[in-house]
């Protein structure tokens, strides 16, 4: 979203704001400033009495997370505080507990200097672009509600609610089957804010754990997005178990990245199938079932889709995006190919790892297949993800030479631009999180992808 007209503070170069959070550097960024008018804003937006407030493992989380729960105080709210935790989580205990919204601290998969708000409303869902512009408008005309500090106000330890979401998600799975299995699960959190929840769900699934990364100690052990890079030690650390699956998170656990015995950190874009898949397996599908994913996901979900004869439909990138478009379908699932998993009959709904894992176990278990096994029978995903660091001004300008160059292929501009054939696609759109273009390109075969990405390569090298 641009910035044009907002309040001066809200404009510093190491500040993004858009659906997926007000994110910035600390403390240039995210200052004391933008701190304090956002959570302002948020708060006399607030039409019940009570927030649910978690957070993520960074450094800055504490000094952000006690901010926010004496502002929230300051203005009549009580505070549900659920200290470090997945961002489904926090969306979950806002469904559970019927709470105004909630705030969660983390900047996801950003490196650790960031921090943000991901603002959550009534229901569990995130705002939406809407709800920003709202927001927003709050901020720049500094028309926020007063303090108004009551006596009974309280501050809420929630670690016990975190149990419902936990008990929501095993009520999705064949938790007999899973435990059945005794499976050894090798786990990378990152450090974060699913070093505790994650595995208490497996723990009760009745799995072995290996433990990675499971001390959330304000530090990132790798880089905090899990990407097959980030994950090289992981990948070498599961081959050399006796693990019968893996999974890593990123920072605030609402992605989630498989990990095979055989072949360590498999595409991100393969969670989602494989969840789907468990979907089908577990449930007779309803008539008029579909599956919603955002423009960037991988037809390999669609592939799923069609060996049951549902359709697929696709929303502009971004969970609040792809969740709208599910209510607005019906859709039975759906989710995004960063690893993001969306289960609608899951209170969170909206992103969620603890969905993921559940899922995936559930999978092997009712399918009596290994991993290598279940993973070898989806198609292989010839998908790259390019990142260009480009001023936001020249982007119709590449949209225009996109264009040109794919005449033949079919356009949607809802989201940047989509530019798709029956075999090959290819996806161009400033980021959400960062300030960076997005390219994302897949086809059929390595060798398609290979020509599709050299035709955009040369598009870029001239822009």
């Amino acid at each position: 979203m641009a910035l044009n007209h907002q309040k001066p503070v809200f404009q510093h170069p190491d500040l993004m704001v858009s659906v997926s959070g007000i994110r910035g550097i600390i403390p240039t960024g995210l200052s004391p400033d933008v701190i304090f008018h956002s959570l302002m804003a948020f708060g006399s937006r607030l039409k019940g009495n009570t927030v649910v407030i978690g957070r993520d493992s960074r450094p800055s989380g504490a000094y952000i997370e006690n901010i926010a729960i004496g502002i929230m105080l300051g203005m009549g709210k009580n505070v549900i505080r659920l200290g470090i935790v997945p961002t489904p989580t926090v969306k979950a205990v806002v469904a559970q507990s019927g709470a105004a919204g909630g705030i969660m601290i983390s900047a996801s998969h950003n490196p650790v200097i960031w921090n943000a708000f991901k603002f959550i409303g009534p229901g569990g869902f995130f705002t939406n672009a809407q709800d920003l512009e709202g927001l927003l408008d709050l901020v720049r005309k500094e028309d926020y509600k007063p303090f108004q500090f009551k006596p009974n106000t309280d501050v809420e330890d929630g670690t016990d609610r975190i149990q419902a979401h936990i008990d929501s998600v095993l009520a999705r799975v064949n938790v007999s089957a899973i435990k059945r299995k005794k499976f050894t699960v090798f786990l990378d959190a990152v450090n974060g804010g699913g070093s505790f929840v994650l595995p208490e769900l497996l723990s009760r699934l009745g799995c072995k754990v290996i433990l990675q990364h499971c001390t959330p100690d304000g530090t990132f052990p790798r880089p905090p997005e899990p990407t097959p890079d980030a994950l090289k030690q992981s990948s070498r650390l599961i081959k050399k178990s006796k693990a019968d699956i893996g999974f890593a998170l990123d920072p605030d656990a609402d992605r989630l990245v498989v990990l095979s015995p055989k072949k360590g950190a498999i595409s991100e874009e393969l969670t989602l199938p494989l969840s789907f898949m468990s979907y089908l397996t577990s449930n007779s599908v309803p008539k008029k079932a579909s599956i919603t994913v955002n423009l960037s996901t991988s037809f390999v979900n669609d592939w799923v889709a069609d060996t049951v004869g549902i359709p697929t439909y696709r929303s502009k990138v971004g969970e609040a995006n792809v969740v709208a478009e599910m209510i607005h379908r019906k859709s039975v699932f759906g989710g995004e190919g960063n690893g993001g998993v969306i289960d609608p009959a899951i209170p969170s709904f909206g992103r969620d790892s603890l969905s993921g894992v559940a899922h995936i176990l559930n999978l092997l278990a009712l399918k009596g297949e290994d991993a290598e096994t279940v993973i070898g029978s989806l198609p292989a995903v010839h998908m790259r993800k390019i990142a260009y660091k480009i001023a936001g001004q020249k982007t119709e300008q590449i949209y225009s030479k996109f264009r040109s160059a794919f005449s033949e292929y079919k356009e949607d501009s809802r989201d940047g631009l989509r530019l798709a054939n029956q075999d090959s696609w290819i996806h161009i759109r400033p980021s959400n999180t960062e300030p960076i273009l997005r390219l994302i390109g897949e086809a059929r075969t390595k060798k398609d992808l290979e020509s599709l990405l050299n035709k955009a390569g040369k598009i870029m090298e001239n822009s």
